[in-house]
């Protein structure tokens, strides 16, 4: 026997096939491998249980031929002896392609996705379906060119998927990856490195396994010292089993240590911690292996196979063999030739086949030759309870048949996909290197589509100085408010930069913070900012409240005075009727001071300010008439008579009050249309603040553009009351007009520079203080003055009080 076998499958209508050979024995030699011999045993097993079931095919007996598949040459000499036919199948042989009927319904195997592919492309062209049990190369998967391909085995985009998977599960992100020669390394090396870059995983080396020679010998050393003096740590070896032990041998040599080997199920599948002295000193092995299927009695069958070659072997030994062989199964040993001479069994043969082992792919074995038998059932229409031997099929209608089959074998679901292949996944074991025995255990599993990977931690023991989950990254992490910024050429290498200011930490990025919310340097979360404004229960707003009120209230007051004594000559010298239209506008102004109180809002915020502009502009605009009309009487109505009669004539008074004010209106609508009012949230980016306030995009602009207009009718009143400083004293109110004027231009001004200077928190405050002042400006300056005389002083507040006063003025200008 070789290593592996080559199954030919032929369906009979007569008794047993004479196609196994009587010589089943064994070669004492470097040349075989146990798991050749079980995976044999393994289709003999399905065959009698399949030819003894009276419900899968009744009446109907499966033959087999086998082949050993060590070498190419063997391969396409099955290959072609299947197709071509011969005379122990009793098929014709052929002259040509046309002439051919292959005697053959299915061919199973074989191992190596090599071979696998040189037996598929001389099926593909006679359609008969090939199940194989162990080549798990993906391109296989390409119906275009192996359209009768299947297999019970997964195929290596998953194995690679899983490696994968296994490497994030620990947050390894710094990896090499290392593959064998042949077709099986390169295509899964070449998918893990795909897989990693698309999952963040930086493949640090990469380096591939060539066979014995010393050349290859010195590139293995260069390649295993590049993995141990550097900070990598997890390795992804995808290999065959030969190049994986050249490697694993020149790493113990190389005095590796404390490292991860995650390895593929070609190396998990033979006893590869048996062969290598002190291998358990290089690190921690995981490995992906092939699922294992349950087999009932397949242990018994095979203990009996090799007792039946052996009726000389003792019953200890039987019974040794039997107990291992009920146990998992695990293969091990080398490739050869087809033996040529039978030896009987002996007990160091038999614990080289039934030792203690873990991993095989009986179980795909038997499967694939079940996937036959159910494809057979439906063609042979069997579930009457027996099959109709008349009917005749092709290969071609087996192969379509396979792509249908679905059914449950041992409670593990067998059916192929589009591309042949089945829906089984991987089992995820360690190596634990403690024991004497070596022995491999469990530790998870893979399920493909979508790609789940199930781990149990706890029953992995970490060949590491520390005993834990050893770290395998180019950076270290980074500390939580910092970001990174790449260090080289892979993403994996970084430094790690403080998040600043007003930004969090999210994902190793830094993030701005929302404006209502604030975060000091190297920050992992933004803060809500504390709302500022001038609240109604402050005490400084108690007091703008209060001062307001008081100014409400004088006003309200002055008016009531005003309206008892409007004819007396106070009431008419101060502007008649004309006050109350004043008293009215400071009356607008006080209740503004309110709108600066309070959470702002767009409504507050576009009323407040055209509110006491518009108001304190009509005032202005009163006081100025009032100066300009007292002037005149003295002063000007008699070098331009004509000129005040038309000011009388046509109330120029009211007319001016009234063009003043509406250029104001004017202005603000202009002003509110260009550069809305809006509810500003003014901030700083480690400020733990939000303020609000009224504002806009420039607030010394907007205070600016209302002062042109209010500030020259400031100025007119100014000047009118300056050439009124020789009145009549009941008359002469210059330094009461200047001094509300100063005022009001002091009080603003100080609005300006709490914009100027960034103190914007005060703003409200400022300005409602500015607002107050203004008014009261006005209040005391003007309209006290005159209640105190008429109210304490009525003496004065007579026409024959104010004649005597013009009289003396009048005189002391003509002398």
């Amino acid at each position: 026997m070789g290593s592996r076998v080559l199954d030919e499958l032929k369906f009979t209508e007569g008794g047993r096939s004479k196609a196994f050979q009587d010589c089943i024995g064994i070669v004492e030699s470097r040349g075989f491998l146990a798991a050749g011999y079980r995976q044999f045993q393994a289709m003999r097993f399905a065959v009698e249980e399949i030819n003894n079931s009276s419900e899968l095919l009744p009446n109907v007996t499966l033959g087999y031929h086998i082949f050993d598949n060590c070498v190419s040459s063997i391969n396409i000499q099955a290959a072609l002896d299947f197709v071509l036919g011969n005379s122990r199948w009793g098929a014709k042989p052929c002259h040509g392609l046309r002439s051919c009927r292959p005697g053959v319904s299915a061919v199973l195997g074989p191992w190596g996705s090599d071979s696998a592919a040189a037996i598929a492309s001389i099926l593909h062209l006679f359609h008969i379906p090939q199940i194989s049990y162990g080549a798990s190369s993906e391109e296989l998967s390409d119906k275009a060119r192996f359209s009768s391909f299947f297999r019970t085995i997964p195929s290596d985009n998953n194995q690679a998927e899983a490696m994968v998977l296994l490497v994030q599960r620990f947050g390894w992100n710094w990896i090499s990856v290392i593959a064998s020669a042949n077709q099986y390394g390169q295509n899964g090396k070449r998918r893990v490195v795909e897989l990693a870059s698309e999952r963040g995983i930086c493949v640090a080396h990469q380096g591939i396994i060539q066979a014995s020679g010393t050349a290859s010998e010195q590139e293995t050393i260069e390649m295993i010292n590049r993995i141990n003096f550097s900070r990598v740590n997890v390795t992804i070896v995808f290999s065959s089993f030969n190049n994986a032990k050249i490697f694993f041998s020149a790493a113990v040599n190389e005095n590796v240590t404390g490292k991860i080997w995650i390895v593929s199920e070609s190396i998990s599948e033979e006893r590869l911690t048996s062969e290598i002295p002190n291998i358990e000193k290089i690190g921690t092995f995981l490995g992906i292996a092939v699922k294992q299927g349950q087999m009932p009695g397949f242990g018994d069958f095979l203990a009996k196979a090799i007792a039946a070659q052996n009726p000389a072997m003792d019953q200890d030994h039987l019974t040794s063999a039997r107990n291992a062989a009920n146990s998992k199964i695990y293969s091990q040993g080398n490739c050869a030739q087809i033996c040529t001479e039978c030896q009987h069994f002996t007990s160091a043969s038999v614990q080289t086949i039934l030792g203690p082992s873990v991993w095989s792919v009986s179980f795909n074995v038997y499967a694939a030759m079940y996937a036959v038998a159910h494809t057979l059932h439906l063609l042979l229409k069997c579930d009457s309870g027996s099959c109709d031997k008349s009917t005749t099929f092709l290969p071609s209608q087996l192969l379509e048949g396979l792509k249908r089959v679905n059914f449950t074998l041992h409670n593990n679901p067998i059916y192929f996909d589009e591309n042949g292949n089945p829906p089984m996944g991987y089992e995820v074991i360690v190596w634990d290197t403690e024991m004497e025995s070596r022995s491999m255990k469990v530790i998870g599993s893979y399920k493909p589509n979508p790609g789940r990977l199930i781990i149990n931690e706890s029953l992995i023991k970490w060949n590491s100085a520390a005993g834990t989950i050893p770290t395998s990254n180019c950076s270290g992490e980074c500390e939580p408010g910092q970001r990174k910024k790449q260090n080289g050429f892979h993403l994996c290498c970084f430094l790690c930069e403080n998040c600043p200011a007003g930004t969090f930490e999210t994902n190793a990025e830094c993030a701005d913070c929302s404006l209502d919310q604030w975060s000091p340097e190297q920050s992992s979360t933004c803060y809500n900012r504390s709302v500022t404004y001038l609240r109604w229960d402050n005490t400084i707003s108690i007091v703008l409240s209060v001062m307001s009120s008081t100014g409400l209230v004088l006003t309200a007051g002055i008016t009531l005075i005003f309206v008892v004594y409007l004819n007396t000559p106070v009431v008419k010298a101060a502007g008649g009727k004309l006050c109350f239209l004043m008293l009215l506008t400071l009356a607008s102004g006080f209740c503004s001071v309110f709108s600066f109180i309070g959470k702002p809002n767009d409504v507050i915020c576009r009323v407040s300010w055209p509110l006491f502009t518009v108001s304190f502009t009509a005032c202005l605009a009163c006081i100025f008439v009032r100066s300009f009309q007292i002037v005149c009487i003295f002063k000007m109505a008699t070098k331009l008579p004509k000129a005040y009669d038309y000011w009388v004539k046509y109330n120029g008074q009211y007319v001016f009050v009234f063009a003043s004010t509406s250029l104001s209106v004017i202005h603000c609508t202009v002003w509110m249309v260009q550069q809305p009012i809006v509810t500003v949230i003014n901030y700083s980016l480690s400020q733990t603040e939000m303020i609000l306030l009224c504002a806009t995009h420039n607030d010394l602009s907007m205070f600016l553009s209302g002062f042109v207009y209010t500030g020259l009718l400031s100025m007119l009143c100014f000047v009118f009351a300056f050439l009124g400083k020789d009145l009549p004293k009941n008359y002469n109110e210059a330094k009461y007009i200047s001094f509300s004027m100063v005022l009001y231009i002091a009080s603003w001004a100080g609005c300006m520079l709490v914009i100027l200077s960034g103190f914007r928190k005060y703003l409200p405050m400022v300005q409602a203080l500015a607002t107050l002042l203004s008014l009261f400006g006005i209040l005391a300056a003007y309209f006290l003055p005159k209640c105190y005389i008429i109210l304490f002083k009525p003496q004065c507040n007579t026409t024959a009080f104010f004649q005597s006063c013009i009289q003396d003025y009048t005189k002391n200008r003509v002398a």
